[in-house]
């Protein structure tokens, strides 16, 4: 890259340089071959003098520059020296003091904005226009933006760059850019009491207001209109995003009933509540009740207070949570606590806890860990094992051996939880007539068994029947078999859901499955979802399916028609052009009169329409929507056109008013 030197005179020197340079590089060169020092060194690349650390271009670009290098005075240099070195005592006096070439020079005049931005009053009308020299001034005093240039003030692009700088440079933009909602957020992120100098209209509007809110920033609050904390809508939405926001309510923050809504929605406002309502045991308990959480935030001395603890408990066993651990350490007070919220406190229970049978069973549901501390003597107990290996099937490693070959005992366990067949002695597991009782009895021990047995047709088959899903458990030579699928799913439409995506590709295994259980359709392949009949097959035994259905078999009229005739519900899921179409819609009601119900609003609000449909099918009124049903003068056309006796009009809108759906 060759880099051109010019003086106001005329062409200087050329260097050689590389991409990468930046304009101190260039000064160091012109130092070697003009003699120039670097300090007395300005070089403008077209219209924009160069920092030293600039970039001469972008990276990866390579072509020739033409530079003007204008040479500082000795005595200007010398002064920008003392300025870098910090001998100088910079501020806006200083500034001021100093002639235009100095209050012009870039580098010195960007010293002083670091050390004091306001000192931008006294820099030239070029560098108060300048937007990187103004940024640097705002950067150290958001209020400097009022010395830059007009036209700075009025850019708004300018301006939100200001404000993410500093925060207070809103004080300084214009009227119209202090009631812009984006500039006046951007100050706030940068400096919560900088919406202080934000337009009256953007204070006192609830919806930018709960934006405010939601920034967290300090000193954004009292800066909200009074009047939107008036408002018990706006103070409960700003408390959600904020629990402070409770505090600069002052009225409403003291009236109960809503202070409770507030809290059982965010408990971390309780501290913020009016002083007699957090000084107040009852309304605090009210609290705890809506929201366990709330015990965290009473006062320290009431949360180590026994008696208002255990009645916190009473109220809502939850917030057993949320008790001071120092409390649990009281072996009484932990065996009160239990009893007033449930088997919720372990790590700290004493001895005598683990030696009543109920309390250590609620210890083996809530923590595997309690195992360890069950007395041995409950391992005899029948009862006490079936109970616990619900929650916890690896205590059969603690029973009496003897028990884990008697299969009434197993096959109860295994009820319970299918789990329990890996812990079955090496005998009974050979038992083919055993294994077969526990399949019959829970599907899922199927994907508890050993390999080998999961390679057994029999054994699979019998798992199928009770448990679809553990077919993704048997061997994959018997999930790739097409004869054994359609078996299964024949069996059980559910199988689909552990078959390989071969088989849910596969179009007579998916027809035979939703055949067999129509929610099975959600198991199948993508393009079979949308394959009419597959679907319409699905659609037979009841409209739950309807959710698995492709998008794109919606706007079929045909599918849609049939699908309508069984489920009226089909039509709502339908495009929504064909929902609009009152041939389509008339077609649709024909063939079932139900799916009135699920017409487009456009049609459900017609009355012509209505009308229409009742001539066709007088003993449709009950699915004509409630509203227009109650209408005494619809009732009477509808009775005129059906040449029926007009009914009475229901008074009494509601949930019954509209048919059940047909599942």
């Amino acid at each position: 890259m060759e880099v051109r030197v010019n003086s106001l005179a005329g062409q200087l020197c050329c260097l050689r340089g590389e991409s990468e340079w930046r304009a101190a590089d260039v000064k160091r060169a012109l130092e070697v071959s003009l003699r120039v020092p670097s300090d007395e060194q300005r070089l403008i690349l077209g219209c924009v003098e160069l920092q030293d650390h600039d970039l001469l271009q972008d990276p990866g670009c390579m072509r020739d520059l033409d530079l003007t290098l204008i040479r500082r005075s000795t005595a200007h240099a010398e002064l920008l020296r003392l300025v870098r070195g910090g001998t100088q005592t910079l501020s806006r006096k200083w500034l001021a003091r100093m002639p235009e070439i100095v209050r012009g020079d870039s580098e010195i005049v960007r010293e002083v904005l670091r050390r004091d931005g306001v000192a931008l009053e006294h820099a030239t009308e070029e560098l108060r226009a300048n937007p990187e020299m103004v940024l640097e001034a705002v950067r150290r005093s958001g209020f400097a933006l009022e010395y830059a240039a007009a036209r700075l003030r009025e850019d708004r692009k300018f301006v939100l760059k200001a404000v993410q700088v500093n925060g207070f440079a809103l004080a300084r933009a214009s009227k119209s850019l202090q009631a812009d909602p984006d500039i006046v957020l951007a100050a706030i992120k940068e400096e919560g009491a900088a919406f202080e100098y934000a337009a009256e209209e953007l204070k006192s509007d609830a919806e930018f207001a709960l934006e405010v809110v939601e920034t967290g920033k300090s000193g954004v609050l009292e800066h909200i209109s009074a009047e939107l904390w008036e408002d018990p809508c706006f103070v409960l939405a700003a408390v959600l995003k904020l629990p402070a926001a409770l505090e600069q309510a002052s009225e409403i923050r003291a009236e109960p009933t809503f202070v409770l809504e507030a809290v059982a929605k965010s408990p971390e406002a309780l501290p913020y509540v009016a002083q007699e309502l957090f000084e107040d045991p009852a309304f605090l308990l009210r609290a705890i009740t809506r929201n366990p959480k709330a015990l965290s935030y009473v006062d320290r001395e009431l949360a180590l207070e026994p008696a208002f603890v255990l009645t916190a408990l009473r109220c809502n066993g939850e917030a057993l949570r949320f008790v001071s651990p120092n409390l649990l350490k009281d072996t009484r007070f932990a065996q009160q606590a239990l009893a007033a919220a449930g088997s919720k406190v372990l790590g700290s229970m004493p001895e005598e806890f683990w030696q009543d049978k109920d309390l250590a069973q609620a210890a083996l549901r809530s923590d595997e860990a309690s195992i360890q501390r069950v007395p041995k003597k409950f391992w005899t107990d029948r009862d006490f094992v079936l109970k616990a290996v619900r929650w916890q099937p690896s205590i059969l490693n603690m029973i009496e051996p003897n028990l884990l070959k008697d299969k009434a005992f197993i096959l109860a366990a295994v009820q319970r939880n299918s789990t329990c067949i890996r812990y079955v002695s090496e005998d009974l597991l050979k038992d083919r007539a055993f294994i077969f009782e526990a399949l019959e009895v829970h599907g899922s021990v199927l994907k508890h068994l050993p390999y080998d047995m999961r390679t057994d047709r029999a054994l699979v088959l019998a798992a199928l029947q009770k448990t679809g899903f553990v077919l993704g458990f048997a061997d994959d030579i018997l999930r790739t078999d097409k004869t054994f699928v359609l078996e299964a799913v024949k069996t059980n439409g559910y199988c689909l859901i552990g078959a390989p995506d071969s088989m849910r590709q596969d179009r007579e295994v998916v027809l035979t499955a939703v055949r067999q259980q129509g929610l099975a359709l959600e198991f199948a392949a993508s393009e079979l979802r949308g394959d009419a009949d597959v679907a319409l097959a699905a659609l037979e035994s009841c409209p739950g399916p309807l959710v698995h259905v492709e998008k794109r078999l919606w706007s079929d009229r045909s599918f849609v028609l049939k699908a309508s005739e069984r489920h009226g519900c089909a039509l709502e899921h339908a495009d929504d052009a064909l929902r609009r179409s009152r041939v389509f819609v008339l077609a649709a009601f024909e063939l079932n009169p139900e799916c009135l119900c699920y017409a487009h609003e456009e049609l459900q609000s017609d009355r012509g329409f209505m009308i229409e449909c009742l001539m066709l099918n007088p003993h449709a009124l009950p699915f004509v929507p409630a509203t227009m049903r109650i209408d005494v003068s619809f009732a009477a056309a509808a009775a005129a056109a059906t040449r029926a006796p007009p009914a009475q009009p229901d008074i009494s809108p509601g949930p019954s008013d509209m048919p059940s759906p047909s599942w």
